[in-house]
């Protein structure tokens, strides 16, 4: 997965032991991020594996910010991870459209 390995290539010394967490704190934060764009986290099988944040490019990095933050443990690094991805991500915020 393209996405895991981005991730472990944003942190130190993860062991491959780790996978499984990593896949669980990508999916917890593409949910975050698709909740603050759609309102809603979407049926992907519905509108299409395309809307999933973790497939649009410029989504991607706020996402793996709030992983490495979620990740370390480390709660003042999320807050103000989600802060920034919050920003990185307000543009694609369907409510938004015209």
């Amino acid at each position: 997965m393209f996405v895991l390995d981005y991730v472990k290539g944003s942190l130190r010394g993860v062991e491959d032991e780790d996978d499984a967490l990593l896949l669980r704190l990508i999916e917890s934060a593409s949910r975050e991020c698709a909740h603050y764009i759609y309102g809603e986290v979407p049926d992907y099988d519905v509108v299409g594996a395309a809307k999933n944040p973790v497939n649009i490019p410029e989504l991607l990095n706020g996402i793996v910010m709030i992983v490495v933050a979620d990740y370390e443990g480390d709660p003042d690094r999320r807050a103000k991870s989600v802060e920034v991805a919050k920003r990185l991500w307000f543009t694609n915020r369907i409510d938004l459209a015209t």
